[in-house]
């Protein structure tokens, strides 16, 4: 009686703990595997809501850095100019800050297409940089705006002057076989002088060295009409008319040392060139890098969709 009594102990031991083996695992698979995976799968969450956060911040900063860029090529004064230059680059600096620290968590996961996708924008931000590098120093230096400044404000009295000095000369007391030939001498030298001054608007203007060459070229050929002019009106005038010749000679100096500051101002084209860059070479990557971003700000947001679910 004993020895059964012991086997049905034993069995009900048996049953018994196999019924808690497998309540102790019903408790693990509904339980404690949930929250051991939670465990495991927080770090990798958070670090995709932290890339999720970083891109979409430097999306917004880039696009700023752009508009910033856009109005330091636009500004109509070296102040603004320079205003927008320095937030066009804080705003990259931030962008780069940002790229930087995701670079980190990219690069930590190894996931292919994120990895893919950062890199793409990392050669684009490259040259995005090195765009801006060359065109917001040019952009705060609007030598083509004060070049159009010069031509239409000091070239435009110089060359006031100089008709004033010639009208001056033309209604002087002189032989009257001399009258002719210097009213049209005076004439000569304020129509070459005009057209000089009409060739610096299309001279700042142009954007090719070649064709800046062939207006100086013309430029030239009226300079020396002007001093050939002025040189013969000199012989002409009587010494009590030296003065007004000495001063039309003066109003043309000064008009010439104007157009050469247009000239050189031109040549260093800093508005055109720097609107070239922003409309072409600088637009293209911006929209590069742009799209760059798009992709891989969707990559992370499918994996944080799929994991939520």
């Amino acid at each position: 009686m004993k020895s059964k009594h012991a086997g049905k102990s034993m069995g009900t031991i048996v049953i018994v703990a196999a019924l808690i083996a497998f309540l102790v695992f019903v408790a693990w698979l509904l339980y404690f595997k949930p929250k051991m995976a939670d465990i495991l799968f927080e770090p990798v969450f958070i670090n995709d809501v932290k890339k999720v956060r970083l891109v979409s911040e430097m999306r917004v900063n880039l696009n700023a850095s752009v508009e910033a860029e856009k109005s330091a090529v636009l500004a109509d004064t070296d102040e603004a100019s320079r205003v927008y230059a320095d937030q066009a680059l804080g705003l990259s600096a931030a962008v780069e800050d940002a790229r930087a620290e995701l670079g980190v968590l990219v690069e930590a996961e190894k996931m292919g297409r994120e990895v893919d996708l950062f890199r793409e924008f990392s050669a684009c931000w490259e040259k995005f940089r090195q765009i801006d590098q060359e065109l917001l120093p040019l952009s705060v230096l609007n030598t083509n705006l004060k070049a159009y400044e010069l031509s239409f404000d000091s070239a435009q009295k110089a060359i006031k002057q100089l008709e004033e000095s010639l009208d001056a000369l033309m209604t002087t007391g002189v032989a009257s076989d001399k009258s002719c030939r210097i009213e049209k001498l005076s004439q000569r030298t304020l129509i070459s002088a005009l057209k000089i001054h009409a060739l610096q608007s299309p001279h700042i203007a142009e954007s090719r060295q070649e064709k800046m060459d062939e207006i100086e070229a013309t430029i030239q050929t009226q300079d020396a009409l002007v001093n050939q002019s002025l040189d013969a009106l000199s012989f002409m005038m009587n010494p009590k008319s030296k003065p007004l010749i000495e001063a039309a000679k003066a109003a043309y100096s000064e008009f010439w040392r104007i157009n050469t500051e247009v000239m050189k101002l031109s040549r260093q084209n800093s508005n055109v060139r720097s609107l070239a860059l922003s409309l072409g070479q600088k637009r293209n990557v911006t929209i590069q890098c742009q799209d760059a971003l798009e992709a891989l700000e969707k990559a992370i947001q499918s994996k944080v969709y799929k994991a939520t679910r």
